[in-house]
């Protein structure tokens, strides 16, 4: 089995929490959205997606046309 330290240089680096003020280290790549301290949010909360309404209804069809001569 092989035991490897996670990667600390994969991630963003160092940021800080912006209501407790302590350091928050990102390793393997993993950002988090919460401070792992105080709870806070760290980013801000994703817009909702755009959703699409439903199509209408289509309408019954027409009778046909006459042809002409």
């Amino acid at each position: 089995m092989c035991f490897r330290p996670a990667d600390a240089s994969a991630g963003t680096g160092v940021s800080q929490c912006p209501e407790c003020g302590k350091t928050i280290q990102t390793m393997g790549g993993i950002v988090l959205t919460d401070c792992p301290f105080c709870e806070c949010p760290l980013q801000p909360a994703p817009a909702a997606p755009n959703i699409p309404g439903m199509p209408a209804i289509p309408g019954a069809p027409g009778t046909p046309k006459v042809p002409s001569a």
